[in-house]
């Protein structure tokens, strides 16, 4: 049961120091993480669709 414990009180100080941050602080933080995600196309199927669309970019302009 020791294991339990040591679980809930690692939450516990998790959610307390989450609390304990100024909401300016976490909004900052939400949003650069949000700004850092890669896209969509590129986040499911990899780099492929990615390669596809340049070549074919490439060829438009052509």
């Amino acid at each position: 049961m020791a294991a339990g414990s040591d679980v809930i009180k690692f939450l516990t100080q998790r959610v307390v120091k989450y609390l304990d941050e100024p909401q300016s602080v976490r909004k900052e933080r939400r949003i650069t993480k949000k700004n850092e995600r890669e896209p969509l196309l590129t986040y499911l199927f990899g780099v492929v669709p990615m390669g596809l669309g340049l070549v074919f970019r490439r060829k438009r302009k052509k």
